[in-house]
């Protein structure tokens, strides 16, 4: 995400509100069983601060791994995993803090990208299921990135692709998912619109060729762990790919 795209998140997460038993049934996720047993958390600014304040981090080392920047994923995962509990959550809300904070811990002890992806994707679904268990859901708005075309479209097609999977996981919402799933099977990119490089444009097909191909399977995919995985997947592919130049790039914002 940009740094627009961190301004609305946090604006989004600003407008959480307390859903009652019946709205969490509405969910498409949600069972009833599950919606029976949610207590709907009042809002709270000091919570809602620590909040922004966790979901800085975790957006850190997401765009640190789409990027494929080892190095700096480090200190914003080190910072989570000694992050304290947001105020005033309800007991059921624990487990899932827990987990966060052990894939925080995860993430700054990762040696490798794939190692780092799958500890992104775990956070992202601790917090979705810390939301729904809370009885609350952040509205974030989506990002507004530029229509343009050409190998730089496309890229950006990707990274909003990226941006609704992650809502889609961290709201959580299945429809916000699909969508998401669903704009990244665009069709691929053909040879002769990249750069010219003998070196690079096979890999770079390659890496293409098993983005859309993840596609269809985070479209089909059915729960959360399923998400979860093929996020992991996708991310470690961008990242991969990003790398391919010897010099890193991708989405960057400021700490």
């Amino acid at each position: 995400m940009t740094r627009s795209g961190k301004v609305a998140w946090l604006v989004g997460l600003a407008a959480i509100v307390a859903l009652s038993g019946s709205a969490v049934a509405k969910n498409n996720e949600a069972s009833p069983r599950m919606a029976r047993s949610v207590q709907s958390v009042p809002p709270n600014p000091e919570r809602l601060a620590q909040m922004q304040h966790h979901f800085t981090q975790v957006s850190l080392i997401h765009e640190a791994v789409i990027r494929g920047d080892l190095p700096a994923v480090r200190d914003p995962a080190k910072r989570l995993a000694e992050m304290d509990a947001p105020r005033d959550v309800p007991a059921a809300s624990a487990p899932y803090v827990s987990a966060i904070r052990q894939a925080g811990r995860r993430a700054a002890e990762a040696k490798d990208l794939a190692s780092a992806a799958s500890a992104i994707a775990s956070m992202l679904t601790s917090c979705g299921d810390c939301h729904r268990t809370a009885g609350t859901m952040p509205a974030p708005a989506t990002p507004v990135r530029p229509n343009v075309g050409g190998v730089v479209g496309h890229m950006l097609e990707h990274q909003r692709a990226a941006d609704e999977m992650l809502q889609g996981l961290i709201v959580p919402s299945a429809s916000q998912w699909r969508q998401g799933a669903e704009r990244l099977q665009t069709a691929a990119l053909q040879p002769d619109k990249l750069p010219r490089d003998s070196k690079l444009t096979p890999q770079v097909l390659k890496a293409e060729d098993r983005v859309h191909r993840l596609a269809d399977q985070a479209t089909a995919a059915a729960d959360t762990n399923a998400r979860a995985a093929t996020y992991a997947q996708i991310l470690t592919t961008c990242a991969e790919c990003h790398g391919l130049h010897g010099v890193i790039w991708g989405p960057r914002k400021g700490p």
